[in-house]
């Protein structure tokens, strides 16, 4: 069985972003491998925990990798910061002569990006709405690739998933738990937090989804949940969660300066991307396009959009939203069926790019996260359970189909449901009764 048959077979999807199937990345000939060890957003540090802990499996898996899909270039991305995670590798590069080079990047936001990743390892542009493999690069997280390691030596499915859970808790620590744990059990293994009303990011503190306290148990790890932070409900955040799309247009047509500060900051932007946030911002400002979406080159742009958060979180001076509108535009283009098509073929990069840079200190101090920035957690707690939700629509492409029975008794590790097209195996987390099926599958121990 090829190394590209186990990735499937495991069910193993990119845990860095949206979960893209990771068999369906990889090809024979690629010349670069760039693997985000970088973890793009503050606070959270399973990679770094990954990268000080199994150095080994993370260079064998790519010596493996790099042999049989013949790469002609490995190279693990990671921050300049990480000097421990760095001299982890580089001994282990070292002892077995392996010729996996790190690549050392300045701790801005969103370094861990593909994009960004891509032009600070290769000096090449990602096309706007296209892929690293139009570039020659494939991109895949240091996480993921431990997940190939175990696929490949012990036919191991994914199974669990680590998360950070920090913030306003009694004890921030990392996680392993089954894939399918709710999110309430994941707080209590951290010691709860002392507020009685809070928010939590399911994610990290820019592009982590905001909810209320009381969606916390409604929500379950998957293969893709990086992050739990629990912040009191209160300031920046608060207003942010409770804001609706026509008050962030009413105060866009009242506050907006123009001042192009989200523009000059945007990530694609200074890639050379036509994405314009004050442009847009400004044409909902006019009174007769309020939420009129159609199909032309200032709202084409918003489809470009990462939604990184830099244009709302840093950038604005008013306290506007450009994210949430450029949000709302890529939905209602989805729904006209609209998509971008790139016509350039070269790219001005800002040549002040550099200068531009937002750190992670800018970051926790906006959203009110400043004092969890020092947390340096270096064990990891493993926890049991005794029930798992586990959604049948957790990564990219269409909802797996289940393989199981209600009444069903199953072991960890089965595999439980299958997708019809692009998508991954999902396998039981833990052993037990299949309880319910309907867009999870509920199993509970016996």
């Amino acid at each position: 069985m090829t190394i590209i048959e186990r990735m499937a077979e495991a069910g193993i999807v990119g845990i860095g972003g949206a979960g893209f199937p990771t068999h369906a990345k990889y090809k024979k000939d690629i010349e670069y491998l760039i693997v985000n060890a970088a973890e793009c957003e503050p606070l959270l540090q399973t990679d770094q925990y990954a990268m000080n802990n199994q150095a080994t499996e993370i260079i064998i898996a790519l010596e493996m990798i790099k042999k049989e899909l013949e790469i002609e270039h490995v190279v693990i991305a990671t921050k300049a910061d990480y000097k421990e995670e760095v001299a982890a590798l580089e001994a282990v590069i070292a002892t077995l002569n392996s010729s996996v080079t790190i690549h050392q990047m300045e701790n801005y936001y969103p370094t861990g990006d593909e994009f960004v990743t891509v032009y600070e390892v290769t000096g090449r542009v990602v096309p706007p709405a296209g892929l690293p493999l139009m570039v020659g690069c494939l991109v895949s997280n240091v996480s993921t690739v431990l997940n190939i390691y175990y696929a490949i030596t012990e036919r191991k499915p994914v199974t669990t998933k680590r998360l950070t859970v920090t913030g306003q808790v009694v004890s921030p620590t990392l996680l392993e738990v089954p894939i399918g744990t709710p999110l309430d059990v994941c707080l209590n293994a951290a010691g709860g937090t002392s507020l009685e009303r809070y928010l939590f990011l399911n994610g990290g503190p820019m592009m982590g989804g905001l909810h209320t306290q009381d969606d916390l148990g409604k929500q379950v790890v998957t293969k893709t949940t990086s992050g739990l932070i629990v912040i009191e409900e209160k300031g920046y955040l608060r207003e942010l969660k409770n804001q609706t799309l026509d008050e962030i247009i009413s105060k866009t047509e009242l506050a907006c300066i123009q001042c192009s500060l989200c523009t000059d900051l945007c990530p694609r932007q200074k890639m050379g991307h036509d994405v314009f946030p004050h442009k847009v911002m400004n044409y909902f400002a006019q009174k007769e396009n309020r939420k009129s979406v159609t199909d032309n080159d200032v709202l084409r742009g918003s489809l470009l959009c990462s939604s990184c958060g830099v244009c709302e979180v840093i950038a604005c001076p008013r306290g506007l939203s450009p994210r949430q509108v450029n949000n709302y535009v890529k939905e209602e283009f989805a729904k006209q069926g609209i998509r971008y098509e790139n016509e350039k073929a070269e790219f001005d990069v800002d040549p002040l790019r550099e200068c531009k840079t937002v750190t992670a200190t800018n970051i926790l101090m906006k959203t009110g996260m400043l004092e969890f920035g020092g947390h340096k957690l270096d064990t990891i707690k493993v926890i049991d359970v005794d029930e798992v939700f586990i959604p049948l629509d957790m990564h990219i492409g269409a909802p797996a189909t289940p393989m199981v029975r209600t009444g069903d008794f199953i072991k960890v590790g089965d595999l439980i449901a299958k997708p019809e097209g692009l998508g991954a195996n999902i396998h039981a987390s833990i052993s037990g009764k299949v309880v319910t099926i309907n867009h999870h599958i509920h199993i509970k121990k016996q």
